[in-house]
């Protein structure tokens, strides 16, 4: 599982990187309007998501499974496949009819007419649902726990996507021309991704364009397929109602300025996600055996792995948000306009990090029913939320709501599932495992602020500083956190050497 994590730390680090180095590109090469339509693009790409209807989790779930052969993982392959082929051309269609209804009504752009915004919006619907389809395989390979070849796959995707763009951009610097490169670069990794999976399953080359559907495959897993479509479509609409509402309802340029910080935000998850995606088939693994005990000692050394990462980080962005945005961009105007957003965003995404290990549980169980029913009441309360203090507090006030509401479900969340799988004593659970991670992280950021020695002259060297200072929080947390694992290393390598 070591090797695992690496490579999705590895696969993960450079989906970061290349957010860190290539967005700023954007912003200069296309301009910042440009950037922000990008912005809504996704936005886009998150709520359509849930048109996977659980079929990746599902995918991913099977083939991690001890208990089932070979044959039934194909079968179940060859599927959900097919349901997903369908999905991918519902996706375009979606966008080929209501491209200028969605131009017209939710983008307020100065710099583009609805006619160019409708048009942007259908070269984007080919890319969102190849998108989707290699993602799909991505979720075999990652089930089979072939997480070095599904990172390989990744990288090269994004290296397609976000850096050789760059050079096709400096050429004809368009949207137009963006937007084509990120279709073609879908197309052809759905295609690498497929061959890939396919080669794992030990299927022949000539099935790869054979498609086949059988009922008791979909019998056998539509209640967990349902269960996770109902999380996907709650959860695509709870990630990305704020920033719908505020395109809508505020100048694209405000939604610009919210997603920079929101991406930095991301920054966190991106670095637990691998932790979280190799350990996912191990608790499913343990789960369909019945060794609950080994399940709930790997829950609580990554979970308090998770909250070392996600703290340390947390409070980096939290003390040095200008520094960090103006690093990044290299514009101090953007950086004074972006970062009141970015402590709500980081401590917001942070709240979402610490319930990764949680749902993986959850999810390892084949249980999905705590997600449906929180996420049906978030959404009660965001909707009319969102766009009320959108319109009242602008998008400060929609990060801050956003901010609230993940912390307020994101602990009862942890809470539930403590109590209906681990069934451990949830105060010494939360205290050990978060809130001593929490405060020991936020006195270090702290601390660090106060020595005052970011050079807003030179950016290398203020990156060098924050580095370093991230570093030794993730370091000192550790030992404080891992002491006992570390003296019984130190202690077997000590007798191993005599």
């Amino acid at each position: 599982m070591t090797k695992n994590i690496i490579a999705n730390i590895i696969g993960k680090f450079w989906g970061l990187f290349s957010v860190f180095i290539f967005v700023p590109l954007y912003i200069n090469i296309l301009g910042f309007e440009s950037y922000s339509l990008i912005s809504f693009t996704l936005v886009i790409a998150g709520i359509l998501a849930f048109l996977d209807s659980g079929l990746t989790s599902t995918l991913s779930r099977v083939m991690a499974r001890n208990d089932l052969g070979l044959n039934e993982k194909i079968r179940t392959f060859k599927t959900l496949e097919t349901v997903y082929v369908i999905i991918v051309l519902i996706v375009i269609s979606i966008f080929l009819i209501f491209s200028n209804f969605i131009a017209a009504n939710w983008i307020k752009s100065n710099e583009f007419s609805n006619s160019q915004v409708s048009y942007f919006l259908q070269l984007v619907s080919f890319d969102i649902a190849l998108q989707l389809y290699v993602r799909f395989n991505l979720g075999g390979l990652l089930g089979r726990e072939k997480q070095i070849k599904a990172n390989i796959i990744q990288v090269g995707w994004g290296m397609m996507r976000n850096g050789v763009v760059v050079l096709i951009i400096l050429y004809k610097p368009t949207l137009e021309t963006f937007f084509i490169w990120q279709a073609l670069s879908s197309l052809l990794f759905a295609i690498i991704s497929k061959f890939a999976l396919q080669k794992e399953l030990e299927l022949r080359k000539n099935n790869f364009w054979k498609f086949s559907f059988e009922k008791s495959v979909i019998k056998s897993n539509y209640k967990f397929a349902g269960g996770m479509l109902l999380i996907a479509i709650v959860a695509g609409i709870n990630t990305q109602i704020d920033k719908f509402i505020i395109a809508q309802n505020l100048p694209l340029v405000d939604l610009g300025y919210y997603t920079l910080s929101i991406a930095l935000g991301m920054g966190i998850i991106s670095l637990i996600s691998p932790i979280s995606v190799a350990t996912l088939p191990r608790f499913t693994s343990l789960f369909s055996q019945g060794k609950k005990y080994e399940a709930v000692k790997l829950f609580n050394s990554t979970n308090s792995l998770v909250s070392i990462i996600t703290f340390s980080l947390m409070s980096i962005l939290i003390f040095f948000s200008k520094e960090i945005l103006w690093i990044w961009t290299g514009d101090q105007s953007l950086a004074d306009n972006a970062k009141i957003f970015l402590p709500f965003t980081a401590i917001a995404y942070s709240s979402i990090s610490i319930v990764y290990i949680p749902f993986n549980i959850a999810i390892a169980n084949g249980y999905t029913k705590i997600n449906n029913y929180m996420g049906f009441i978030s959404l009660i309360i965001t909707i009319p939320g969102y766009y009320f203090i959108s319109l009242s507090y602008g998008a400060i006030g929609v990060v801050m709501f956003f901010c609230a509401v993940q912390i307020t479900s994101n602990i009862i969340y942890f809470i539930l599932i403590n109590k209906k799988f681990l069934k451990s004593n949830i105060f010494t659970t939360l205290l050990n495992t978060v809130v001593k991670p929490l405060i020991i992280s936020l006195l270090i950021g702290y601390s660090f602020s106060l020595l005052n020695v970011i050079d807003f002259e030179n950016r290398w060297v203020a990156l060098l500083w924050i580095g370093l200072f991230t570093v030794l929080m993730v370091v000192f947390c550790s030992v404080i956190f891992f002491k006992n694992q570390l003296v019984t290393l130190l202690k077997f390598k000590s007798k191993t050497n005599l």
